[in-house]
């Protein structure tokens, strides 16, 4: 590349800022003030293509907008094989980016008017034309305003061999075309680093970067902001350049987001056909603990039981039912194991061995029991007193008919 001084003799270089075998930045000096020139060079590329990227300057020098870096003039030289052009340096807007840098992420209300600005510099490219250098490092801020920079001039140049690591776009990948659905991909990749700080994708070089983005990418929910800034990021990375919305969409969106904090209805903004082809993030519900009513509590007085593990509770259970109660000592393990009472069968033997007063001493039933078991336990106490008493009756009858049938006998006998 030739030096600057004999391109354009007009100006004073003052520090190279870049410089490849395609481009060259500087800052230069021009009559007290300072710009930034970039230098383009036009081997192989017709005439035609460079004088729309003049047009496309022009235009863009043409309007003033505040959020976008004031362009002034672009030329060639004498044997048409560069191309310069320069717009203000933003020598101050670039101090007070530097000393006022907002740290990552940001705050959500300055995020919705950062988005908002930038939608509204990209309505001057879209829909024909595209920016193609939507970057953190390409955008600028000062007190006021978000200022975005430099287009990507180089991809008007070489649009069907030119490859770039910050050209992240799936179907750019893909095919190798970019248009404006794609600027608003990478659009959502800024805002992603606007909330989250980290980038989307992280690789060592452009091949793994490029397989990485075809494979899928994964966007969680960030509970630091609202719900509408989230269903913006999913939007706008969105792996179907249709269901993207456009930047009229998107500041029509931060406009609303702005003003009230409500969930935003998609159907305003985009049509029912793409909403309805939408994953979008659900509004997360914090789950209350309701207490669980009808619940009995009993008092540890009243209520003092053993502990059983389910084996040994298992076999009581067994032993009770195939055991029949002959003392007052399985009576009284009964009672404190809580288990079911089978009352034992009369039959024609001695119950003298049975000593239910003696029992009845270490049952504790005033002090332990409730009045409806003290009425239970008395009843059985009864029954069993009456059957002893019965059973003692049978057997003085049974002695004395065996003692008349035995002096019976012996009269006979003799």
């Amino acid at each position: 590349m030739k030096n600057v001084e004999q391109l354009f003799p007009q100006f004073e270089v003052v520090n190279i800022v870049k410089q490849n075998q395609y481009k060259k930045s500087l800052i230069v000096k021009r009559s007290g003030y300072y710009y930034m020139l970039r230098i383009f060079t036009l081997e192989g590329i017709p005439k035609e293509r460079v004088q729309s990227i003049i047009k496309i300057l022009s235009k863009i020098s043409n309007q003033k907008s505040p959020h976008i870096v004031k362009f002034y003039e672009a030329s060639l030289d004498q044997d048409m094989n560069y191309l310069g052009y320069w717009h203000k340096l933003i020598i101050r807007i670039v101090s007070d980016y530097l000393d006022k840098q907002p740290e990552y992420p940001m705050q959500e209300r300055d995020i919705w008017k950062a988005i908002q600005e930038i939608s509204q510099t990209l309505q001057l490219f879209h829909p024909k034309r595209v920016h193609g250098k939507l970057q953190l490092s390409n955008l600028f801020q000062n007190q006021k305003n978000t200022i975005l920079g430099e287009m990507n001039i180089l991809y008007y140049l070489h649009q069907h061999s030119y490859t770039d690591a910050y050209l992240l776009a799936p179907e750019f990948i893909r095919t190798q075309i970019y248009d404006y659905k794609s600027d608003i991909w990478m659009f959502g990749y800024m805002l992603y680093q606007m909330m989250f700080k980290d980038p989307l994708i992280v690789a060592n070089n452009t091949d793994v970067l490029h397989k990485k983005i075809l494979k899928g990418i994964h966007i969680t929910y960030n509970p630091n902001y609202s719900l509408n800034l989230n269903n913006l990021l999913r939007l706008m990375l969105c792996y179907d350049p249709e269901l993207r919305p456009n930047t009229e969409q998107i500041s029509n969106y931060c406009t609303q987001a702005l003003v009230s904090q409500e969930e935003i209805n998609l159907n305003r903004i985009l049509p029912k056909f793409k909403t309805d082809k939408l994953v979008l993030h659900k509004r997360r519900i914090e789950k209350q603990h309701k207490p669980v009513e009808n619940i009995v509590y009993l008092s540890e007085d009243h209520y003092k039981q053993p502990y059983f593990p389910p084996s040994k509770v298992r076999k009581q259970n067994k032993k009770s039912q195939s055991k029949q109660l002959t003392s007052a000592s399985d009576f009284h393990h009964t009672l404190k194991s809580m288990h079911s009472l089978s009352l034992p069968k009369v039959m024609n033997y001695q119950f003298s061995a049975l000593k239910i007063k003696d029992s009845l001493d270490h049952l504790d039933i005033l002090q332990t029991k409730s009045p409806i078991q003290k009425l239970q336990i008395d009843s059985l106490i009864k029954l069993q007193k009456n059957i002893v008493n019965a059973t003692q009756r049978n057997q003085i009858a049974f002695n004395q008919q065996e003692q008349m049938n035995k002096q019976k006998s012996q009269r006979v006998f003799f």
